[in-house]
């Protein structure tokens, strides 16, 4: 049972999502255009979103697959911002974060990652893992 207390007193205003840390997040290509961009990224940080968001979006030759994507010749297509990034997972643990990271990785298969995340999941965890989000049913804490 909620108490009044609890319904009523949030001590904390909640963060904005560029100032969140320890996310695993997907950026997708909000790209126009006449045959648009679905391009996807999935990524992970101990750093704030933006400061992430802001290395994606600089100019470089090998950091950032998302940055390649953004400056190629046809550029006027391809476009991110921070309302095209999705906060899709939470841990401050940098292990588990990056075993959460392959995970989605596997899960979604984003076109502009080039390889599978910084944990090494073994190959059972593409047959048992859903295809998506819509595939996962919500488990209450009786099951």
């Amino acid at each position: 049972m909620n108490t009044l207390r609890q319904l009523l007193v949030a001590p904390k205003d909640p963060a904005k999502k560029e100032d969140v840390c320890g996310v695993v997040y997907q950026i997708n290509c909000g790209g126009s255009g006449s045959e648009g961009c679905s391009s996807s990224y999935v990524g992970e940080t101990s750093k704030t979103l933006k400061t992430r968001f802001d290395q994606h979006r600089r100019p470089s030759s090998t950091s950032s697959h998302v940055s390649l994507h953004l400056h190629q010749p046809d550029r006027e297509s391809h476009h991110i911002s921070l309302d095209n990034i999705k906060i899709i997972d939470r841990d401050q643990n940098t292990f588990e974060r990056k075993i959460r990271e392959a995970i989605h990785i596997r899960r979604l298969k984003p076109d502009l990652n080039k390889n599978v995340g910084a944990a090494d999941l073994p190959a059972i965890y593409t047959n048992i893992l859903p295809a998506s989000a819509d595939d996962v049913t919500p488990r209450s804490r009786d099951d």
